[in-house]
């Protein structure tokens, strides 16, 4: 039967049986007989299923191991939210110098918005068993050794800790950080942060230099969030929860609401703001920062977009290559792992765009047919192409094309499978542009072939061409042998 019509009928009947209890109890009242009393209790605890890390099975579910019950409607992740670690290995500590000394070679100043976890912000929401097993003291110390990490390799480093062990005042029911059931901050949330963030970037001598704007933020509705932890405990429990309403907040140049100049008489922003969902319009982030800073920002990030979307994004736009920003604010959470190789490695090559304007020392292009994969490049020229210096642009025609599958062989018979997925809710190129890998033993490589995987099969053939450059080289910007932190 269609589950819709299913649906459908379930409803009718329970419309059936209020209705009949209804007139029952009206036939009772009419004989002068006592009406029932009905009382409603909070619901629910976690099922069985919700503590069991084997149920979370998906890449997604993952995320959410394993749900912790708290007061009221209040859930928490036990890896991310009640987290005591706060770090990264010793090649995502060296990646990381790297990547604030192309950007500091670039005239960029790259601030670090580090989220304290839900767990040090909201603890006082856990039930007493669960905060008492949470080492708070230990989260905490960790929490502010990996601020101070990033700011020893001269990242700009917000102090976001005095957000931490939140108790707001009865006066402010609806203030909270987090949502109850989300792993976002609420408009409430973001604002703090906000406050913090700027304080420290106007301490950033370029800041003197850029043109200043007054702002004002208004509150302009209600937003309702039905939380994505209350969704994975639905998936796992078949439970549902309140929709959780919050304010919703616009903030616009002080005085010039409408008048069409987005950005003033300065033209482009000179600070940029690059994150994960948590910047998105939904919270007002920006906005917030824009008032408590007093500068015009663009907000590139978007839904979806994690570590690293918003970013690669960005550095491949034509507003970073012409014009880059004197500050570039980062947001992320301690949830995404900062030792991914082929994230830095697309960060890098975007720096300085790719083999956009560099000389090409061997470059292809073919149309891929539908289905495994295709010879793109082959060195058969016996050219000098070690990893150590180069990198690789692959372009598709097709500007909706989000991943790319490729095979890179070299000259001793290795070879490294890449894949590189963007967002689905990115706005795509078509370009996929990379250093070739250099970390463990891979520095000495030397490339024989490119093979790219075609379209899938019943699809239209692909349009593709690919070109290998000199890396980019960013003065004062070396290869790093230090690991900071260890």
């Amino acid at each position: 039967m269609n589950p819709h019509l299913i649906r459908l009928l379930s409803l009718s009947a329970l419309t059936v049986g209020i209705l009949a209890a209804s007139n029952g109890a009206r036939a009772d009242e009419a004989a002068g007989a006592t009406p029932p009393k009905f009382s409603a209790e909070p619901c629910c605890n976690l099922c069985p299923a919700a503590h069991d890390a084997k149920n979370y099975t998906t890449r997604y579910q993952q995320n959410f191991t394993t749900l912790v019950q708290a007061q009221g409607d209040w859930l928490f992740r036990t890896q991310e939210d009640l987290r005591t670690e706060f770090n990264t290995t010793p090649a995502g500590y060296k990646r990381l110098q790297q990547l604030h000394d192309a950007f500091k070679a670039k005239g960029v100043e790259l601030v670090i918005v580090y989220q304290p976890t839900r767990g040090l912000v909201n603890r006082n929401k856990l039930n007493p068993a669960e905060k008492a097993a949470f080492d708070y003291e230990k989260a905490l110390g960790n929490y502010k050794t990996m601020l101070g990490r990033f700011a020893k390799m001269g990242y700009v480093v917000p102090d976001l800790s005095p957000l931490t062990n939140e108790s707001l005042p009865d006066t402010l029911p609806a203030h909270d950080f987090y949502f109850r059931g989300d792993q976002h901050w609420t408009p409430y949330g973001a604002q703090r942060t906000a406050k913090i963030v700027a304080e420290k970037v106007k301490q950033i001598p370029a800041f003197a230099d850029i043109p200043k704007r007054e702002f004002e933020t208004k509150r302009t509705g209600r937003m309702g969030k039905t939380g994505t932890l209350h969704n994975m405990a639905g998936q796992l429990c078949g439970t549902s929860y309140a929709i959780q309403y919050m304010d919703q907040f616009t903030t616009e140049p002080k005085g010039e609401a409408g008048d069409g100049d987005l950005f003033g008489d300065s033209g482009n922003p000179q600070i940029t703001l690059v994150g994960t969902s948590h910047s998105g319009k939904n919270y007002n982030f920006a906005g917030f920062l824009e008032e408590a800073i007093g500068a015009d920002i663009l907000n590139v990030a978007f839904p979806g977009g994690g570590l690293e979307g918003s970013m690669l994004q960005y550095l491949g736009s034509d507003e970073f290559q012409k014009t880059p920003p004197k500050i570039l604010i980062w947001e992320f959470s301690p949830l995404y792992r900062l030792d991914q190789e082929t994230i830095y490695r697309q960060m890098m090559s975007l720096l300085d765009n790719g083999c956009e304007g560099k000389d090409t020392q061997m470059s292809a292009s073919t149309t891929l047919k539908p289905g495994g994969k295709q010879e793109l490049l082959v060195n058969s020229k016996n050219l000098n192409l070690q990893n150590s210096s180069h990198q690789v642009d692959i372009r598709f025609a097709d500007p909706s094309v989000k991943t790319l599958q490729a095979t890179l062989w070299y000259m001793n018979g290795r070879h490294e499978d890449i894949k590189i997925e963007k967002p689905e809710t990115s706005d795509t190129d078509g370009r996929f542009a990379f250093e070739l890998r250099t970390d463990e033993d891979w520095a000495s490589q030397n490339l024989l072939a490119v093979e790219v995987q075609g379209p899938e099969a019943g699809t239209a053939p692909q349009k593709v061409e690919a070109k290998i450059c000199k890396r980019n080289v960013f003065p004062g910007a070396g290869p790093q042998t230090a690991q900071v932190g260890q």
